[in-house]
């Protein structure tokens, strides 16, 4: 398999698959977008992910969350930090 469609499956079966959490809020925490209770963790798993604490998984739970809905937005938002920073690096070397 061709190392694009790698990344176009990946993207998929993250963003579309099958879930706990709606596929809408899974592609907003990979924007970078997530509403809610998901901004700031988001925004700290795409910018900051080695800040990420204890505390922050507490207070999403506190809030309502469910570990694997706290899995599946982590990894959204992982993906979609990933995906941002490759296609920036590739368009750097263009």
């Amino acid at each position: 398999m061709h190392p694009a469609d790698r990344l176009t499956a990946l993207r998929a079966a993250v963003l579309d698959g099958p879930g706990v959490t709606d596929p809408g809020l899974r592609d907003a925490a990979a924007s970078g977008t997530a509403p809610g209770v998901w901004t700031g963790y988001v925004r700290s798993v795409r910018d900051t992910s080695y800040r990420v604490s204890e505390e922050d998984i507490t207070a999403l739970k506190a809030a309502g969350c469910g570990e694997e809905e706290i899995f599946e937005v982590t990894v959204a938002a992982a993906v979609g930090a990933a995906l941002d920073r490759l296609e920036a690096g590739l368009r750097a070397l263009r």
